[in-house]
């Protein structure tokens, strides 16, 4: 119960370099879609969402190009 001093970080989803890209748009759709759902179970993912993904990233291509994609569709990536 007593405080920890502890160092956060972002959530992260890893994925195998060669998955499909149609795989890697439908899962950022699916987490997009549940963004809202997800933060009121779990404080900590009101941060994990599509937007903070983007301003994130060290470099954008190191969002993979099915994700970025999704992320141009819903106006978050252009």
């Amino acid at each position: 119960s007593e405080p920890i001093a502890s160092l956060g970080s972002w959530s992260f989803v890893l994925t195998r370099e060669d998955l499909p890209d149609d795989v890697a748009y439908r899962l950022a759709k699916a987490l997009h879609g549940v963004e809202a759902d997800f933060c009121k179970k779990l404080a900590q993912a009101c941060e994990t969402t599509a937007a903070n993904t983007v301003a994130a990233a060290l470099r954008p291509e190191l969002i993979h190009p099915g994700v970025t994609k999704y992320f141009r569709e819903i106006g978050v990536v252009k």
